[in-house]
């Protein structure tokens, strides 16, 4: 049994929402803009990480990797802001945490005005207290620092009174490197292996379970001692 949250911090694709259908989308239209293409298989697992290091795998060089994000984000802004679904349970989660009176917030590797504005269509974003993405001139993308910016504005709450929830590395990565409580989602585009990989405290399989974590009922399928 461990001490409940008092700040619980998201990542957004592939946690809060399936953004899967409009993202992959907008990869294809992109590759398509510069006569490439990729494996459907490939591009579901470029999904959360930034979109600098997704286009680097896809073979881009370096100096085409602002162009080509630049490109990314002008389809994904007319075409794939509109092609993502809350996942089941989550607009009732966020509600019932706030209500217990944990703070919330967002840290994602997508572009801070996309991510507000799908937050706000879908009308959950009043539930977050603070929503912190990447920077649109690309100098602030990775997920530690994104993290940080969410941190600085709660007034740096004790580490581990803070959990860290998403469905990537890259999160597990963020939360080891501010040295709160990472939590796997395995309802996203990892699994547990990556999870595990890189260091996640627990795993879940349910949103609902976080409402029986921050009570400390231990529901998690996977813990580390946090």
């Amino acid at each position: 049994m461990t001490s409940p949250p008092s700040h619980v911090m998201f990542d957004l694709d592939g946690t809060l929402m399936d953004s899967s259908p409009g993202i992959v989308h907008c990869f294809q239209l992109t590759l398509a803009e510069w006569g490439r293409e990729a494996p459907l298989e490939q591009l579901r697992t470029l999904i959360g990480p930034p979109l600098r290091h997704s286009f680097h795998l896809l073979g881009y060089a370096d100096e085409d990797l602002d162009e080509v994000v630049e490109c990314y984000r002008g389809f994904y802004a007319t075409v794939g802001l509109r092609e993502a679904e809350l996942y089941d349970g989550v607009s009732s989660t966020l509600a019932a945490l706030r209500s217990r009176g944990v703070r919330l917030g967002v840290a994602t590797a997508k572009r801070d005005d996309f991510a507000r504005e799908m937050l706000r269509d879908r009308r959950v974003d009043d539930l977050f207290d603070e929503i912190a993405g990447a920077s649109m001139d690309l100098r602030v993308t990775d997920k530690a620092d994104i993290m940080a910016h969410v941190l600085t504005a709660w007034d740096n709450p004790p580490p581990r009174s803070v959990w860290m929830v998403g469905d990537r590395a890259f999160d597990m990565v963020g939360a080891r490197h501010h040295g709160v409580v990472g939590v796997g989602v395995l309802w996203g585009f990892g699994d547990a292996d990556e999870l595990r990989a890189a260091g996640a405290d627990r795993l879940i399989t349910r949103v609902e379970q976080l409402l029986d974590e921050s009570v400390g009922e231990p529901t998690t399928m996977d813990f580390r001692g946090a």
